[in-house]
């Protein structure tokens, strides 16, 4: 494989992506929203306003049988020991909650570029003339999943160095413990959100390979946020807990994954099939 093919490709891409408006603005919105906004303003309001402190007593009780159930006795105590129901509420969303969050923005982030590779070529009318220039198919599939790969990656690792900053900032007066610098958030960083990009972007791409918009790539691509649904349900309810076990346990799954993927892109070896499948 060439590099400086992949990388000229690689750099198109992306700025094709950021060219865009109805890409790259929705992507920042929600990111900004969902992984900066919303925790500090819930941050603010459970620690310094007393908004969560007398709940009905409806929602009280499910929440202190949450933290009495709660699988980690580490973490069962540490729930306890914390002052009032708000800061125990903060502590609970940081560390579970918001966990679901970053997984779902990621997930739209890297469907949403990703679904811009071959369908977006497509629009733009610019297919053509890269099927008939000199890059292999391989080389092709390797720039569009890196175009997409850093971005996403980008965006969710920002967001995440700004929650350390700002929402310890915050809450370390009252939690008196540095939030997000812990097993689970770690490896949820490091293992499971690039395993996960790299799966969503290869299926992403290859279901942008054979479709022929943008709007049809994202339609099939938003299956892959219902997991997440059911994850936040959870973890609201307590049905299960992200631990630093199941996070490593979906790593592993997600890797295994994109093996699987990765042999399924050598189908597409076929110039003439991939033609076919955008411009019939």
């Amino acid at each position: 494989m060439s590099k400086h093919i992949i990388k000229a490709i690689v750099e198109k891409d992306i700025r094709a992506t950021f060219s865009s408006k109805k890409i790259w603005v929705p992507m920042f919105i929600l990111v900004i929203v969902l992984c900066m906004i919303v925790p500090a303003i819930i941050a603010y309001c459970g620690l310094y306003t007393g908004v969560f402190n007398n709940p009905a007593e409806d929602i009280e009780k499910p929440i202190n049988s949450v933290i009495q159930s709660f699988p980690d006795e580490a973490m069962r105590e540490k729930l306890a020991a914390l002052p009032t129901l708000g800061s125990k509420f903060v502590y609970y969303f940081m560390n579970f909650m918001l966990i679901p969050f970053f997984l779902m923005v990621t997930i739209i982030n890297s469907m949403v570029i990703a679904s811009n590779s071959f369908a977006g070529e497509k629009e733009r009318n610019t297919l053509e003339t890269l099927l008939f220039a000199p890059v292999s198919i391989k080389e092709l599939f390797v720039a569009k999943v890196i175009a997409a790969f850093i971005p996403t990656i980008a965006l969710t690792f920002g967001a995440f160095i700004v929650n350390i900053l700002v929402l310890n900032f915050i809450s370390y007066s009252i939690i008196r413990e540095l939030l997000f610098l812990n097993v689970t958030w770690l490896l949820l960083m490091f293992w499971v959100i690039p395993a996960l990009v790299l799966f969503n972007i290869i299926l992403s791409v290859l279901v942008s390979a054979k479709v022929k918009s943008f709007q049809e790539a994202q339609q099939f691509g938003g299956i892959m946020v219902l997991p997440i649904v059911g994850i936040i349900i959870s973890q609201a309810s307590g049905l299960f807990f992200l631990s630093p076990l199941i996070l490593f346990l979906i790593g592993v799954g997600l890797l295994l994954g994109n093996i699987l993927l990765l042999k399924w892109v050598t189908k597409f070896n076929s110039r003439n099939n991939l033609f076919e499948s955008q411009i019939h």
